[in-house]
C-alpha cells in the first residue's frame, strides 16, 4: 500500500482509533461459505449468497451457524448478490456485484419486509429496481480494476444510497437513487477517501453509518464510522476509522444488531471458514494491549496437529462443533503442538481460557 499523508480539518473530523476486537459467534455450515450481506430484522440475523447460489435469504442462529429458516425470491436471479438492507416498510437485496466493471444489468430486489417478519413465509415475489451509473460511460471488462463495482447499499427515507467498490483509486464514491422499482439512474453525490475498497454498509436507523471494507486483497479489515449525519451528508459527517482483528479474513456484511454492536460476516477462504463475529460499536482499546498479543491459530489450516500463539501460561483448551458440542479438551503451556489427528476434516470452534480471558478462534482441519 502507498503511504499517505492527510491533512486533518476541524469539519468534518476524521480520525484513526484503535483496533476493535471482535468475539466469534460462531462457523457458519458449508451452505453458508458465500455468505455476502447481513441484516438483522426483529432481531433474527438474515444473510443472503453470492454468485452462483440460489436467489434466497437465510435466517442464522448466532450461536451455532444453523439455517433457521429460508425465503426463497420469486421471480429473481442471483447473478451476484452482494448486499442487504431495509426499511420500514422493504428489504432490499443489491444483485450489483461487478468485478469487472461491464455489467449492464444492475439491479436491486425488493420484498416486503413482513415476508421476513412472518416465520410462516417460504418464499416472496420480488419488485425489480434497475439501475445505471450516471458517470460510466466505458463498459470494458477489467478484473478487479474498476472503479464501477457495488456491494454496499443502505436505506433511508425513499432512496437507497450505494457506495461504491473502487479498485483503483481505494475510495468510495456515494450515489442515490429511488426505492421503487423502474428504471433509475444511481447519480453520483460525493466521494470519501477510505484508503481500501468498501464490502458492506449499515446505517443505524437515526444518524451513524458503519462502512466496512479492507486494504490489499483481502488483507486488513476496517471499519469507517459516521456519526451525527445530517439529513442524507453522510461524508459531512464526523468519521472514524477503526482497523479490525481479522486480517486476511473475507469480511462481507456488517449490520447493527443492537444500537452498541454490529455483527460481521467473513466468506469462507483456504486460511479461514466463513463465520459470524460480534464487535462492540463503542469499543475503542484492546482488552490486552496490543494487536500482537491476542491469541492466534497456526497453521490454518491444520492437518495433524494446531499451535496457539500468543499464551501467557498454563491455559485450557476446548475444541467444539457448529453445534456447541465439545469434540476434545487439553491443558497447554506455551505454544506447544495439539494433536488433532483424530478429529474429522471440518470446521470447529477453540475456546480457549487464558487466565481471565476467554477466546474463540476458528479452526479448519483437513487431512
Amino acid at each position: 500500500m502507498r503511504t499517505r499523508f492527510t491533512l486533518l480539518l476541524c469539519l468534518p473530523l476524521r480520525l484513526v482509533g484503535q483496533v476493535l476486537v471482535p468475539d466469534l459467534l460462531t462457523v457458519l455450515p458449508a451452505q453458508m461459505n458465500e455468505t455476502s450481506g447481513l441484516i438483522v430484522v426483529s432481531g433474527v440475523i438474515w444473510t443472503i449468497l453470492d454468485s452462483g447460489n440460489p436467489p434466497a435469504l437465510y435466517a442464522v442462529d448466532p450461536d451455532n451457524g444453523s439455517v433457521l429458516r429460508t425465503v426463497q425470491l420469486t421471480g429473481a436471479t442471483n447473478v451476484d448478490f452482494e448486499e442487504i438492507t431495509a426499511d420500514a416498510n422493504w428489504v432490499y437485496i443489491g444483485d450489483f456485484g461487478n468485478n469487472l466493471g461491464s455489467r449492464t444489468d444492475l439491479r436491486i430486489y425488493r420484498i416486503p419486509r413482513s415476508a421476513l417478519e412472518d416465520e410462516g413465509i417460504t418464499e416472496a415475489a420480488v419488485d425489480t429496481i434497475h439501475f445505471t451509473f450516471s458517470d460510466q460511460t466505458d463498459f470494458t471488462p477489467a478484473w478487479n480494476a474498476t472503479n464501477f463495482d457495488q456491494e454496499a447499499m443502505i436505506a433511508v427515507d425513499d432512496s437507497l444510497f450505494l457506495f461504491s467498490k473502487r479498485w483503483l483509486d481505494e475510495r468510495t464514491r456515494l450515489y442515490a437513487l429511488p426505492a421503487t422499482p423502474g428504471d433509475h439512474v444511481a447519480e453520483a453525490r460525493g466521494i470519501f477517501d477510505t484508503n481500501g475498497v468498501i464490502t458492506a454498509a449499515s446505517w443505524d436507523g437515526v444518524d451513524r453509518l458503519a462502512l466496512l471494507g479492507h486494504e490489499d486483497d483481502p488483507g486488513q479489515p476496517f471499519i469507517w464510522l459516521f456519526s451525527n449525519v445530517e439529513g442524507h451528508d453522510f461524508f459531512g459527517a464526523n468519521a472514524l476509522r477503526r482497523n479490525v482483528d481479522l486480517f486476511d479474513h473475507q469480511t462481507e456484511g456488517i449490520a447493527w444488531r443492537t444500537p452498541d454492536e454490529w455483527i460481521l460476516s467473513n466468506e469462507w477462504t483456504a486460511a479461514f471458514p466463513a463465520s459470524l463475529w460480534s464487535v462492540e460499536v463503542g469499543q475503542t482499546v484492546l482488552d490486552r494491549g496490543s494487536i500482537g498479543e491476542r491469541p492466534s491459530t497456526f497453521p490454518q489450516p491444520a492437518d495433524r496437529e494446531v499451535r496457539i500463539s500468543g499464551l501467557r501460561g498454563p491455559t485450557s483448551v476446548r475444541i467444539v462443533d457448529h453445534t456447541g458440542r465439545e469434540i476434545a479438551s487439553f491443558r497447554i503451556n506455551g505454544d506447544g503442538p495439539i494433536d488433532t489427528s483424530s478429529l474429522v476434516p471440518g470446521i470447529y470452534v477453540m475456546v480457549i481460557r487464558d487466565g481471565s480471558s476467554l477466546w474463540r478462534l476458528p479452526l479448519m482441519i483437513v487431512h
